[in-house]
């Protein structure tokens, strides 16, 4: 009788411990609680002074003005600030 008393308790012991186990992975899953922060990749966007469209500043048409590096969405847009 004691045997069968002790066995019961280790079984749901073991249940309790993989049910705990398995709430804990999908709640990693759905993210609410990350333990490192995810680092966000992307770049640095400007404005175009002329249109007003912000690029990526890797693709935008750069051109000194005054001294100063200013970035385009295209190079039609930097000859009509030009002309104003």
């Amino acid at each position: 009788m004691l045997v069968r008393f002790i066995v019961t308790l280790i079984i749901v012991y073991l249940l309790y411990r993989l049910a705990k186990g398995i709430l804990r992975l999908s709640g990693s899953k759905t993210g609410t609680h990350p333990e490192k922060p995810i680092p966000i990749k992307g770049e640095d966007l400007v404005e175009d002074p002329y249109c007003h469209v912000n690029v990526p500043v890797s693709q935008a048409y750069k051109a000194a003005i005054d001294g100063k590096t200013v970035y385009f969405c295209s190079r039609e847009c930097y000859e009509i600030y030009i002309k104003k």
